[in-house]
C-alpha cells in the first residue's frame, strides 16, 4: 500500500507546472511501468543524465521495498539536479523512504529541508511546499507528535490547491485527532474528508472515510448515528453495483454491533458479509475481517 501510494505522488507531482527536467519517459521507467524493477535498474545505468539514472533507480529500488537501496540513490539524485524542481522531488521521495525504513525523525529533518527549499520560490513552487507540508504532519502522526502532526495538516490544506490535496488533508487531520482522542474535532474533519471524497467522485475514498467516520462517531459516544452512517453505505453500494463496499460495511457493522453487545445482529452482519465476499472471490475482505 505504501508503494502504491507513493508511485501515484511522484507520478502526480512530475508534472507541476513543466518546471522539471527528469524524463519520466526513459527506458527504465518503461520497465516500471511494466512492473520489472529489476530490469528497470539495468536500464538506468545506461541513462546519460545522472540525475535521471540515480532517480529512476531509486523508484525501482523502493519498488523492491529496498528502501536503503532507494535513499543512497535518492542522496545522489538531489546532488545532480540541475533545477531546484528536480531536487525537491528527491528530497519529498527520500523522506518517504526514510519514513517507510524506520527513519522517522530523520524522514522529517528531510522535509523541513525540502519545504525551506520549497519557498526559496516564493510561490512558484507552492505545490510543493504543499506535499512536505503534507508529510510532515504524515511522519509526526507516526512519532504520536499529535499537536505538531495536526498544525502541519492545517497548514497543508491551507495550500491545497485542488479538492484531492483538500479530502487528503482533511482526512489525515481527523485520524490524528482521532488518535490524539479529540474525537469531535475527528468527526468534524472525517466529515469534511467524506464529503470531499464524494465531490471529487472518488468513490472508493468516500466509503473509507465513511468507515472512519462511523468509528470517530462510535468514539465520540453517537453509536446511533455510527450505525446510521454505515446502514447507508450499506444500501448505497448495494444500489451502485459495489458488492465489495456492500460486504465491508456489513462486516464493519458486525464489529460496531459487537462493540455494543448486540451479538445477534452482529452474527447476522457477520454471515452476510462473508457470503457476499465469497460470491465475489473477495477473500482479502474475509481475512481482513478475522
Amino acid at each position: 500500500m505504501k508503494r502504491e501510494i507513493t508511485l501515484i505522488i511522484i507520478i502526480n507531482i512530475l508534472f507541476i507546472n513543466n518546471i522539471y527536467a527528469y524524463d519520466n519517459k526513459n527506458q527504465c521507467e518503461a520497465y516500471l511501468s511494466k512492473d520489472n524493477p529489476v530490469k528497470a535498474i539495468s536500464a538506468a545505468k545506461s541513462l546519460t543524465n545522472k540525475y535521471d539514472s540515480n532517480f529512476c533507480a531509486a523508484k525501482a529500488k523502493y519498488y523492491q521495498n529496498d528502501y536503503t537501496g532507494a535513499i543512497e540513490y535518492l542522496e545522489r539524485s538531489i546532488q545532480y539536479a540541475e533545477l531546484q524542481a528536480d531536487q525537491m522531488f528527491a528530497i519529498l521521495y527520500k523522506g518517504i523512504a526514510q519514513r517507510d525504513n524506520n527513519e522517522i525523525k530523520a524522514s522529517t529533518e528531510t522535509f523541513k529541508h525540502g519545504l525551506e527549499t520549497a519557498k526559496l520560490g516564493n510561490s512558484k513552487y507552492m505545490q510543493m511546499e504543499q506535499k512536505f507540508l503534507y508529510q510532515l504532519g504524515v511522519s509526526l502522526t507516526e512519532m504520536k507528535d499529535y499537536f505538531n502532526a495536526t498544525d502541519y495538516f492545517a497548514k497543508s490544506l491551507r495550500a491545497a490547491s485542488n479538492d484531492d490535496e483538500r479530502a487528503e488533508a482533511y482526512n489525515s487531520l481527523a485520524g490524528a485527532h482521532a488518535s490524539n482522542k479529540k474525537y469531535a474535532y475527528a468527526v468534524e474533519f472525517g466529515l469534511k474528508a467524506a464529503n470531499t471524497y464524494q465531490r471529487s467522485g472518488h468513490r472508493n475514498k468516500y466509503a473509507e472515510a465513511i468507515f472512519n467516520l462511523s468509528n470517530y462517531h462510535f468514539l465520540d459516544g453517537n453509536s446511533s448515528k455510527a450505525l446510521s452512517l454505515l446502514e447507508t453505505l450499506e444500501r448505497f453500494a448495494k444500489d451502485n453495483g459495489s458488492r465489495y463496499y456492500q460486504a465491508k460495511a456489513l462486516f464493519e457493522k458486525s464489529l460496531l454491533f459487537r462493540k455494543l453487545n448486540k451479538e445477534a445482529d452482529a452474527d447476522r452482519s457477520l454471515n452476510s458479509a462473508i457470503t457476499i465476499s465469497t460470491e465475489i472471490g473477495a477473500t482479502d475482505l474475509i481475512t481482513s475481517y478475522k
